[in-house]
């Protein structure tokens, strides 16, 4: 993998003229980092539209199922549950299943409420449930561990050619997940909890669940990585440096248009740029292992 300043030194070349890329060149180095990071953003799309390896990554998900200890009577009901995990501060949606005694919570959606670590409001007056007695948890259904860099989830298939977006870690198998469309949340139960078989992303970058987890399941979603922002000619190039080439070229004619805009320019740009990822993105592709006895 190389660096930012490998990169920057090829762009020099490219240039001719005997510029130095500096703070105070033309183009100065923020520009050339701010166009780097443009470059680097599309070529995560065109990564993504081929459903190439490159940019691609693995994240884990595990499902929150928090044990109920306690449940008060109060204007608003707050329960106990130990390590709960739903959220560090403000509200998130939540079920409840499986109270004992205090049944009038259970199979009810609550816009949960942080009180601690150990506890969490539910937004209901429970004066006059039942004593709450023994068991039940909260699970929700949206997670944020990946919204902060999640650009979209991978397509993958199997041997037989199906597309599956994420498995279940379970034991010695994968029990495959695959994506829906958040429109088609109508046919769900609102407060059903079972084991996922699918998942959408929402307008928030939140991975969802169409139904409640019943359980605590580690989850594997492949995705493609948003790409870290280069600041420095210390940072390492991203897509393994594979791409160097493409950024070389896709900045030098960022830095040889910089003083005026044509669209038909830009046309040539964004087409070269797609042109030079692909063919990367079709060399990985042939890469094969054989095995031999």
């Amino acid at each position: 993998m190389s660096l930012v300043s490998t990169v920057i030194s090829g762009i020099q070349y490219r240039l001719s003229g005997g510029i130095t890329i500096s703070a105070t060149s033309d183009p100065p180095l923020a520009a050339v980092l701010a166009w780097l990071n443009e470059t680097a953003l599309w070529i995560t799309g065109i990564c993504a539209e081929n459903e190439s390896d490159l940019g691609r990554t693995i994240g884990t998900i595990t499902t929150i199922h928090a044990h109920i200890t306690a449940a008060t009577k109060a204007a608003d009901c707050q329960i106990t549950a130990t390590s709960h995990g739903l959220i560090s501060s403000g509200t998130c949606e939540a079920v409840i299943k499986d109270v004992v005694g205090m049944t009038e919570l259970n199979d009810t959606e609550y816009t949960a409420t942080y009180v601690s670590a150990n506890a969490l409001t539910l937004g209901v007056a429970s004066t006059a449930y039942t004593t709450y007695a023994s068991g039940g948890y909260i699970t929700k259904r949206k997670y944020t561990d990946l919204a902060t860099t999640l650009y979209t989830p991978a397509h993958l298939r199997d041997q037989n050619g199906e597309i599956y977006n994420g498995w279940i870690v379970d034991g010695h198998s994968r029990n495959k997940l695959t994506l829906i469309s958040e429109s088609g949340l109508g046919d769900y139960d609102p407060v059903e909890a079972t084991e996922p078989s699918e998942l959408y992303v929402d307008g928030s970058n939140n991975i969802c669940f169409p139904s409640y987890p019943d359980a605590a399941y580690v989850v594997k979603i492949p995705y493609y990585q948003m790409p870290t922002a280069l600041t420095a000619v210390t940072d390492t190039m991203p897509f393994l440096g594979l791409m160097d080439n493409v950024f070389i070229e896709a900045v030098t004619w960022r830095a040889q248009n910089r003083d005026e805009y044509d669209v038909s320019n830009e046309l040539k740009w964004q087409s070269f740029l797609l042109s030079r990822a692909r063919n990367v993105i079709e060399m990985r592709k042939r890469m094969s292992v054989g095995v031999s006895t």
